[in-house]
């Protein structure tokens, strides 16, 4: 009799503490129904996460923040170490708007870092020119284009100054590369104004988003951060990446490099390669002085 007394007991304590399946299952669903929003970025899903959206409601790189320091509220982005302000996010078509929060905060930023992104996630959506920031450079008797003077940590040289194209550092300590717009080169101002125009990125959105949707449910991923999953309103996740009902397996929503056409090569999910956009790598990545 005490043994069928404590097992009840135990069982009344473990229902009481466990909620309901459904809404253990639900979680994921309603939480995916958030959209983040910043400043003039709003209703912004699927594939990126932040503010509201929780971490499963998105891919793991494409994380935004919002920044409140700036006189407006900024949305932002780190890609490969390096912090981006996003001006634009267009879902249709699938392309970013960025420019380099760090380099429209001060030309003598706190990291010499290019410019590179994983092309397994991104490719430049219009066409673009290379800026070259040189750091710590010699005295020169002849005029540099548009000079500036920083302290760079290893050298006692302070003169910098810009170029345009990939210029390798040279008789400079250091060298940043940074795109824009060829647009933007139209109604050219200064160096600070174009690095604020930004350029435009096209993102890789993953596998079976569109029929997810479709069906009713909601995109995100696993606790791993790699796979895709959908998750639906009566239970955690879709086995088949639909909830029943409209647009089972589209496979003309797989992940496919920018670009590439219907029927070419998909991108495969993991991660791993970061090449410089410019080719080259800074010869400095040590902290300004």
């Amino acid at each position: 009799m005490e043994r069928q007394l404590f097992s009840s007991l135990i069982w009344l304590l473990l229902s009481l503490s466990i909620p309901p399946i459904s809404c253990i299952s639900n979680n994921s669903y309603n939480r995916c129904g958030a959209l983040f929003n910043c400043g003039n970025l709003t209703g912004i899903g699927f594939p990126f996460w932040g503010g509201d959206r929780a971490a499963e409601c998105g891919h793991s790189p494409l994380k935004l923040d919002c920044d409140r320091r700036v006189r407006a509220a900024a949305a932002t982005i780190q890609i490969n170490s390096v912090n981006y302000r996003v001006l634009d996010i267009n879902q249709g078509e699938k392309t970013l708007k960025i420019a380099r929060d760090d380099l429209l905060r001060s030309q003598c930023p706190p990291q010499l870092a290019n410019t590179t992104f994983d092309p397994q996630l991104f490719a430049y959506a219009s066409s673009y020119v290379n800026l070259t920031f040189l750091y710590g450079c010699p005295p020169v008797d002849f005029p540099v284009p548009y000079p500036f003077e920083c302290a760079v940590k290893g050298t006692k040289e302070r003169r910098g100054f810009v170029e345009f194209g990939t210029q390798l550092s040279g008789m400079c300590h250091a060298s940043v590369v940074v795109p824009v717009s060829y647009s933007s080169l139209i109604n050219f101002k200064d160096v600070a104004a174009l690095i604020g125009e930004g350029f435009e990125v096209r993102y890789v959105e993953s596998a079976g988003c569109g029929g997810c949707e479709r069906s009713g449910g909601r995109c995100g991923y696993d606790e791993t951060g790699t796979e895709f999953v959908c998750f639906c309103s009566n239970r955690s996740a879709a086995e088949n990446g639909t909830c029943g009902g409209g647009g089972a397996g589209d496979e003309a929503d797989g992940p496919r490099a920018p670009g590439v056409a219907d029927g070419g090569q998909q991108w495969p999910r993991a991660v791993t390669v970061e090449p410089s956009v410019s080719g080259t790598q800074a010869l400095c990545s040590s902290e300004l002085c």
